[in-house]
């Protein structure tokens, strides 16, 4: 009896054995993101690296948005003077926008009108002409009709 309690003793010694052989394989979750973390960090410092820039500009930025959320920040009071700023400009502009456009529609008519009077003196021009050769080649019609049956008779 006391064998096979030794036994018994033993089995299960070598399964929790195996699980920690087992364990030490695969990494554990906190041991991933450690690894991930590491990663991420040596990425930003090589993009730093290469882009120093970007780098300064995109901290600039965030500086700016992260003081804007507070309520007595100097950012965000220069923002809202800005917007207002930025508000009447827009309308100056739109109003511009506007005076240019009603100037091109009235030149696209005026443009329009010329063009319709000019298409109506080449449709005349063009409808004499045809009515002219339409003459002339019932003239020859007839002419040649006429030597055709003189010829003939």
């Amino acid at each position: 009896m006391a064998e096979a309690k030794r036994n018994q003793i033993r089995k299960k010694v070598a399964a929790a054995k195996s699980r920690n052989d087992s364990r030490a394989e695969t990494p554990s979750l906190s041991d991933r993101a450690g690894e991930r973390a590491i990663e991420a960090k040596d990425k930003f410092a090589a993009f730093a690296r290469q882009h120093p820039i970007a780098t300064v500009a995109g901290g600039v930025a965030i500086g700016i948005l992260v003081s804007g959320l507070f309520r007595g920040s100097p950012t965000r009071k220069a923002g809202q003077e800005l917007g207002k700023k930025a508000a009447g400009l827009a309308a100056i502009g739109a109003e511009l926008a506007l005076a240019y456009a009603q100037q091109a529609m009235e030149a696209a008519g005026e443009a329009r009108e010329a063009g319709t009077e000019a298409v109506g003196h080449w449709t005349e021009d063009a409808a004499d002409y045809l009515a002219d050769a339409r003459d002339s080649m019932r003239e020859t019609g007839k002419s040649f009709a006429q030597a055709l049956r003189d010829r003939l008779n």
